[in-house]
Formats: structure tokens, sequence, C-alpha cells
């Protein structure tokens, strides 16, 4: 799927995804990956949702987001509850979706400049 907003000088803009693949700014990726509002980190020390653990709450609090999407592919699926417990206690909002889900959301929150982090499964 194609998305176009305007970026509102955004410095990464989602330009479309597809089952396997999301098009961040010009760049093809394919692997998991997290894009925060301050950078992309695309080399996630995690493959699926399902390797996601409180260990990794730190990593995910980069660059300070008010909320974190979480694309887990093409069926929604949620890690343990530790880790929404863990990023709720720091304030940080959660949301387990299908990665197409989480693209769209991420790119209206994003144009509303909200400080939203995106972290992406195949």
């Amino acid at each position: 799927m194609r998305l176009s907003l305007d970026d509102s000088g955004q410095r990464f803009i989602l330009r479309g995804f597809t089952e396997h693949s999301v098009r961040l700014n010009d760049r093809e990726l394919t692997a998991p990956f997290l894009l925060t509002p301050e950078q992309l980190l695309d080399t996630a020390p995690l493959a699926g949702v399902n390797e996601l653990a409180a260990a990794h709450v730190p990593w995910l609090q980069q660059d300070q987001p008010e909320v974190i999407l979480i694309g887990t592919g093409a069926h929604t699926r949620r890690a343990a509850p530790e880790v929404q417990a863990a990023l709720m206690r720091q304030g940080i909002g959660v949301e387990f979706m299908d990665t197409g889900a989480a693209c769209r959301t991420y790119t209206v929150l994003a144009s509303e400049l909200r400080r939203v982090s995106l972290l992406v499964f195949f």
C-alpha cells in the first residue's frame, strides 16, 4: 500500500509498505527495525514479537516516545504482558497491531508531530 501525507517537516517519512517490506524515505526495509522520533535503528536485536521481553524496554525507550506502535506482521500478535506493563510504568503507551495498521497509524501520529516510535516485524 502506498501512503502519502504532507511530511510536515518530518525527518522520516513512510512512503509505503507491503507484506514483506516498508519504504522509509527512499529506502526499502525488509528486516525488523525500530524507528524512533530521532533515528532509524535498522538492526533490531530480535526477529519477532515472540522474542520481545522486558529486557528490551530500555532499547524501546530510545528518544523518549509517548507511544510505541508494534507492527507484528500480517496478523496482530502480542508480546509477553511484562513488556506492556514495563512500558506503561514508564508512562509510555504501547499498541500491538498488524504491520500495515502500525504503519498507517504511525503516519498519522508522526504528521501530528507526536513522539511516536514504530517497531516493525514482518
